[in-house]
């Protein structure tokens, strides 16, 4: 018997114009497609503020998070994409600012370009639906 994926969704669900989902739910994995700085009405927020967008974005993310019974808290991996890695000091204050000890695994890369051209910053994620983070130090 395998196991089942559920599709979250949130409403609106702008992701369903391009054939996307917004994410699964598998067992305890919810697996979270890239978010960036769009709000309900699909329109860019924060053009040319970088913090703006990423604020946005990960505010995107917390919402899918909560649609499949999960949390920033529960975030185990991230890949974020930036269209300028000079921004990578925003990035380590971002994430001290939203995840928390033991922080996610993380990747992060700088792309030509996202979705919409003005977009500068988007994530994508893995988390916990049940369960916590556990801080596990090796000497």
């Amino acid at each position: 018997m395998g196991t089942d994926a559920q599709r979250i969704s949130t409403e609106p669900d702008r992701f369903a114009a391009v054939h996307i989902s917004q994410g699964f739910r598998v067992g305890d994995l919810v697996f979270v497609s890239g978010q960036a700085a769009v709000n309900d009405q699909g329109e860019v927020v924060g053009v040319g503020d970088f913090g703006a967008q990423a604020r946005q974005a990960v505010g995107n993310l917390d919402r899918v998070l909560k649609a499949a019974g999960s949390s920033l808290d529960q975030v185990i991996k991230v890949t974020i994409f930036v269209t300028d890695m000079s921004h990578f000091p925003e990035v380590v204050k971002l994430r001290e600012e939203v995840f928390s000890q033991p922080y996610p695994a993380d990747t992060i890369c700088e792309v030509r370009a996202l979705a919409y051209p003005e977009l500068m910053f988007e994530i994508e994620a893995i988390a916990l639906a049940d369960g916590s983070t556990i801080d596990i130090a090796h000497s």
